[in-house]
């Protein structure tokens, strides 16, 4: 189903590299029938953690009250609103991600057979898991723990929330995933056929290719090419490509003593204006300020 364009949310100030964000929300206004979260929808996926209080979402129009405890999982495109079914405090955690952070590239065939069917479609979790429910608990103590290394911001949080989150839906599958799927491996879809084009990108990130020569590659016409680009790295040709040079780039900041403008040079950006603002535009801080981090307490 489509829904209005004005109804949807704008992609979260995440750096691209780690596409997560938690949301700790604690309603000022929380009595019965108050709105809560508003009405929307965004092409991420969404787990609310219940904390405390009572609520009523509804997802996709179909109503999920929830109690502490309680999780919620929010697929991918679905419209979603929330209210306060009590007068009393509450608070939720709303957990947005992108697909991209659990993908893996080159595709590997357990993960596209236990974890690629719930990002891709094909396969639906449940969208609710009680509080009561003792086979909940793992899921939500690794939920809770990267909720906690998102707030504290420790050394390498980043990597135990993608650890946690690979290892949820994995877990998940397990219970979760139909026999369809996790009895046979998950058909090919070119995924054989990408494995040299992602590692031509790797080696060769200075040089211009676009998407017409890219699909030649391998023997697909552009439409399908970038739908099958996507579903197997979570990004659009061109993101990835960029994002692929913003890495380089990172590297380079850190390690080497060049200029914005010689970095600029090295990974085919050419412009530095244009490279300083693709490089905000995933660090979320100007490429100036990286090595002002890498040097600070």
């Amino acid at each position: 189903m489509t829904y209005p364009q004005d109804l949807m949310e704008q992609t979260p100030r995440w750096d691209n590299s780690y596409p997560i964000w938690f949301y700790r929300n604690r309603p000022a206004n929380a009595s019965k029938d108050a709105n809560i979260l508003y009405l929307h929808w965004h092409e991420h996926f969404e787990i609310i953690d219940m904390q405390y209080g009572k609520a009523l979402f509804l997802i996709n129009s179909q109503p999920y009250e929830v109690e502490a405890g309680d999780l919620l999982f929010v697929p991918s495109g679905a419209l979603h609103v929330g209210y306060s079914t009590a007068n009393e405090e509450m608070e939720y955690v709303a957990i947005v991600f992108n697909a991209a952070l659990l993908r893996i590239v080159p595709p590997d065939p357990v993960y596209e057979r236990h974890i690629l069917p719930f990002l891709d479609g094909r396969a639906h979790l449940p969208v609710k898991l009680l509080a009561n429910d003792e086979l909940a608990a793992p899921y939500r103590n690794l939920i809770r723990e990267s909720t906690t290394e998102f707030e504290q911001k420790q050394p390498a949080y980043e990597l135990v929330i993608k650890h946690n989150f690979h290892l949820l839906f994995t877990r998940l599958s397990r219970q979760f995933l139909g026999d369809k799927f996790a009895a046979k491996p998950a058909p090919k879809r070119h995924s054989e056929s990408f494995k040299p084009l992602i590692q031509y990108l790797e080696s060769h990130i200075t040089e211009p290719l676009t998407v017409e020569k890219a699909a030649r590659m391998v023997n697909l016409n552009p439409y399908h090419f970038c739908k099958t680009f996507k579903r197997l790295t979570g990004r659009t040709f061109i993101d990835y490509i960029n994002w692929l040079r913003i890495q380089e780039a990172d590297r380079l900041l850190r390690e080497t003593e060049w200029t914005v403008s010689e970095i600029s040079e090295r990974i085919g950006c050419g412009n530095a204006n244009y490279f300083t603002k693709l490089y905000k535009k995933y660090k979320q801080y100007p490429p100036s300020e990286a090595r002002r981090r890498l040097f600070s307490p």
